[in-house]
């Protein structure tokens, strides 16, 4: 009977751990909900939660499930270990376990729900708490900012705020300064021995619009420079001890920095948002090494591995329908920014980057944790014209509503085969426009806004996908009955 049982155990749990068509791909186990959370690890286990709210640990070699912790909230946030304990947030609710069993040891649950979910479609992560001596401090998304006694997750200080705005900013202390930003685009430095608050940055004057400004990235200190990302073109570093501005960098072209900071070796790496850009600084004095253009967003950090900078992306925009979107993991050379690999992975992925024994693991929308090959990874040599980089371009779609017939102006950059395809927000085919090979140049395709039976599709929002092989771009159209017509 006990044979049995553990044959029935082995195997619900070998069903979590698929084999993916991705060839990099050793092992990835599947959640039910969204991977947002940047997974942590020690020796042995890795440690995520997931939007199926239910907190994680796995083996790191094999991906079998060790135990987990069902809450009540989504989880979004970074985990902290300590010892032999485990500490994440979900919701407005605080967990201590025992690492190796899962067993709860403490919980602080707050009356307060303010800020338990995702305030907006793009806010992905909540952040990691941090801990000085002997005290464990969580930011929650009520504005309160509480400390925890490790052991007993008795209440030890409350730091006091006139400002309720969502801590969704990982935490840093450095010499009894606790240092975090806020939803209303604030950094604050709280002396933690007194509870003195020793400055304050608003990062904007003026919020032009409802979701600009927002601090939701880790914050990271070298050389007494503070860094982080959020939701602004402008991206600003603060003297630690004053909260002085030293030195700033504006993306004219838009598009939010919003990816986590890291600093390697006095370089600053951080990605962004609508500007696509993967770029490199003198973390010192904000002279720009390079930029490199990737698809999609970057709301995570990267990871400096030997001479490879790795980070991912996803489709920020695919959030009006239940598809996961599509993930792109990179691979540049560190010191000028060139390409070595890339390769699309499950749904978006917006967790950060893990390595441990020539394993790389991340998160990703789809609800799967996978964990990949790096060496096979940085090792193969691609095809771009295969792999489809960099093919297509969408030039102009018009009108930007459309009633009768959409034109679609797109450019190809080699000769290739590609796929035209509107989908509904869901990414279910409408109508495919047009599959086969196509010659380098521009090009012009006509939606009629029919569907593949020929029938009127209903006046909504659509994606328009171009596709090459695992390049691809994608706008989202509106199709509108106009107003004199009857629905």
């Amino acid at each position: 009977m006990k044979n049995s049982i553990l044959l029935i155990a082995m195997l619900l749990c070998m069903f979590h751990v698929k084999s993916q068509q991705n060839p990099f791909v050793q092992w990835s186990f599947e959640t039910n909900g969204k991977i947002l959370s940047h997974p942590i690890i020690d020796e042995e286990g890795i440690y995520f939660g997931s939007n199926d709210s239910i907190f994680y640990r796995l083996d790191l070699k094999t991906g079998q499930q060790i135990w987990n912790l069902k809450t009540k909230s989504s989880i979004q946030s970074k985990a902290l270990i300590n010892k032999d304990m485990v500490y994440f947030k979900s919701g407005n609710d605080v967990f201590a376990l025992h690492k190796d069993s899962g067993e709860q040891v403490w919980c602080y649950s707050s009356k307060d729900k303010q800020g338990s979910s995702q305030i907006d479609p793009w806010d992905y992560h909540s952040g990691a708490p941090a801990i000085f001596n002997s005290i464990i401090y969580f930011g929650l998304g009520n504005g309160e900012l509480k400390g925890f006694d490790l052991k007993t997750g008795e209440i030890k200080q409350e730091i006091l705020r006139t400002d309720t705005a969502a801590i969704k900013s990982g935490l840093i202390i450095e010499n009894s300064i606790l240092y975090f930003g806020d939803w209303n685009g604030k950094v604050d430095a709280y002396n933690l021995a007194t509870g003195e608050k020793l400055w304050e940055h608003k990062t904007y004057e003026k919020q032009l619009y409802n979701t600009f400004g927002q601090i939701n990235t880790q914050l990271t200190i070298n050389n007494d420079l503070l860094f982080f990302g959020m939701r602004n073109p402008e991206m600003q570093v603060l003297d630690k001890n004053t909260g002085e501005k030293k030195w700033n960098y504006i993306e004219k072209a838009g598009g939010w920095i919003s990816g986590d900071p890291l600093v390697h070796n006095d370089t600053l790496f951080i990605g962004g948002s609508d500007n696509h850009e993967m770029l490199a600084f003198n973390a010192n004095t904000g002279e720009k090494y390079w930029a490199y253009l990737f698809l999609n967003n970057n709301f995570s950090k990267p990871l400096a591995y030997k001479n490879s900078l790795l980070f991912t992306t996803g489709d920020a925009y695919n959030v009006y329908g239940t598809s996961p979107g599509r993930g792109y993991l990179y691979a540049l050379n560190k010191s000028d920014g060139s390409l070595k690999n890339f390769t699309t992975l499950g749904g978006n992925i917006y967790s950060s980057l893990l390595v441990a024994n020539d394993m790389l693991y991340m998160g990703s929308a789809n609800g799967n944790l996978y964990a990949l090959d790096l060496d096979a990874f940085l090792h193969e040599k691609p095809n771009l014209k295969t792999k489809g980089y960099n093919s297509v371009e969408i030039l102009d779609v018009t009108p930007s509503s459309f009633s009768d017939t959409l034109n679609i102006s797109y450019e190809i950059n080699y000769n290739t085969i590609i796929s035209i395809q509107i989908k509904d927000l869901n990414e279910d085919e409408v109508i495919e426009l047009y599959s086969g090979k196509i010659n380098k140049g521009e090009h012009l395709i006509k939606w009629d806004g029919t569907d593949s039976h020929g029938n009127n599709a209903q006046d909504g929002y659509y994606f328009l996908e171009i596709n090459s092989s695992e390049y691809y771009k994608k706008t989202i159209i509106q199709k509108q009955i106009p107003d004199n017509e009857t629905k």
